[in-house]
C-alpha cells in the first residue's frame, strides 16, 4: 500500500498523488495504445484523448506502486482487490464524487479494452464502483456582481496576467475548460473563433472587447515563446529558465488549481465574499449561461447554441434559476410598491 503524505484541509493523500505523470511524459505502452485506439478508431477529438489521458495518469500513478511499469505483463496482476485500494485512494486525492466517477468511467472504458486486447483474464471494468452523488443546482455567480469581480482581478505579473484572461474569456465565452485550454493563441480572433465541443462539434465563441483586452495584455506580457497553447501552466517545471517547453499547455487539473489559488490571494480583499463564489472554472460557465438568459429575455435556443448543449433539457436548471431570480424581483417590487402606497397613504391623512 502507498505512504499516505498530509494533504490539504488536514486530511491525508498517497504519496503517488505527488508523481502523476504529466500531459508531455509517456504513459505504458498498454495507455498509449488505448490512447491511439480512441483517437484513431473511435474518432475522438484531441481535447477528449487528453482528458482520458490526465484521468489514467492517475492510475498509472497508482500502478507503479503496486508493480514494475515496465513489466510486458503489466496488467496480469490486476484483480478486485487492487481496484478497490486504487479507489479507496483516489477518494483522497479527489474528494469530489462527481470528479471522482468521472475519472472511474474513464478507467472501465480502459479496463474493457485491455480484456479486449487479452491483457486482462477477466473484464474488470464492472470491478470498479463509481460513487454516489446528487446532481445539485448549479451556483452562478450574481449578474451584480460579476463586474466588480472583473474589474478586481490582480494583473501585476504574468501569473496574474493569465488567470485574468482566464477568468474574463470563461465569463465571456461560456467555454467548458476543456475547451478553452485546447485552444492556440493562433485561434484568438476579436470577430470570434471556432472551439471543439463535445461530440466532436465545433461552435463560434466571441470575447466582449474587455475580455479580449485581457486576452491580449497577457499575450503581450508573455511574448514569442515555443508553445502554441493560449494557456500555458507557468510551474517551474513547465517553465525552465523562463521559457515555457514546446508542449506547455494548462491542464484542466492546473486551472482548477489556477482558480483555488486566485480565491486565495484573494481572502485578504474587499470582495473576498464575490471570490469565494468562484469556486471552479465551471463557475464562469454557469454564471454565463444565466446571464445569458437574463439578458435575452429567456431565449433558451440561442443560450444553448453559445454553449454547446445538445439539448435544451440541459438548460432547464439554469431558466429554473432565472425564474426565480424574476419572481424575487417581483416580491420585492410588491414589498416596494406597497410601501409607497402605505406612506402616499399616510400623506394624505
Amino acid at each position: 500500500m502507498a505512504r499516505s503524505v498530509a494533504g490539504v484541509g488536514g486530511g491525508t493523500k498517497p504519496a503517488w498523488a505527488n508523481s502523476i505523470p504529466g500531459p508531455s511524459e509517456r504513459l505504458p505502452t498498454e495507455f498509449e495504445q488505448f490512447l491511439d485506439w480512441l483517437r484513431v478508431q473511435r474518432n475522438r477529438p484531441d481535447t477528449t484523448v487528453r482528458a482520458y489521458r490526465q484521468d489514467l495518469a492517475k492510475f498509472v500513478a497508482f500502478l507503479a506502486t503496486q508493480v514494475d511499469l515496465r513489466s510486458p505483463d503489466l496488467l496480469e496482476g490486476l484483480d478486485r482487490a487492487v481496484l478497490r485500494r486504487y479507489q479507496m485512494e483516489l477518494a483522497g486525492v479527489l474528494p469530489n464524487p462527481r470528479t471522482r466517477a468521472r475519472v472511474l468511467s474513464t478507467l472501465r472504458t480502459f479496463l474493457g479494452f485491455a480484456y479486449d486486447e487479452g491483457w486482462t483474464a477477466r473484464e474488470l471494468g464492472r470491478q470498479v464502483t463509481l460513487p454516489r452523488f446528487v446532481m445539485g443546482d448549479p451556483h452562478p455567480i450574481p449578474t451584480k456582481d460579476v463586474n466588480r469581480l472583473l474589474k478586481a482581478l490582480p494583473k501585476s505579473n504574468l501569473l496574474e496576467l493569465r488567470d485574468r484572461a482566464l477568468v474574463f474569456f470563461l465569463f465571456s465565452t461560456g467555454c467548458r475548460i476543456a475547451e478553452a485550454l485546447a485552444l492556440d493563441r493562433s485561434d484568438i480572433r476579436k470577430e470570434g473563433f471556432r472551439v471543439l465541443g463535445k461530440g466532436g462539434k465545433h461552435r463560434t465563441v466571441y470575447l466582449t472587447d474587455a475580455a479580449y483586452a485581457a486576452v491580449q495584455d497577457y499575450l503581450r506580457a508573455r511574448g514569442p515563446d515555443p508553445s502554441p497553447a493560449l494557456f500555458i501552466s507557468m510551474a517551474y517545471k513547465d517553465v525552465p529558465g523562463g521559457v515555457p517547453l514546446p508542449h506547455n499547455r494548462l491542464t484542466t487539473d492546473g486551472s482548477r488549481r489556477a482558480i483555488t489559488m486566485l480565491r486565495e490571494r484573494m481572502a485578504n480583499r474587499k470582495l473576498v465574499e464575490v471570490f469565494s463564489r468562484l469556486r471552479s472554472p465551471h463557475v464562469a460557465r454557469h454564471t454565463a449561461a444565466t446571464t445569458l438568459l437574463e439578458a435575452t429575455d429567456g431565449d433558451v435556443r440561442l443560450v444553448q447554441e453559445v454553449l454547446g448543449h445538445a439539448s435544451l433539457e440541459t438548460l432547464r436548471i439554469y431558466t429554473e434559476i432565472t425564474d426565480r431570480r424574476k419572481r424575487d424581483a417581483y416580491k420585492r417590487l410588491a414589498t416596494y410598491l406597497n410601501g409607497v402606497s402605505v406612506r402616499t397613504e399616510k400623506a394624505w391623512r
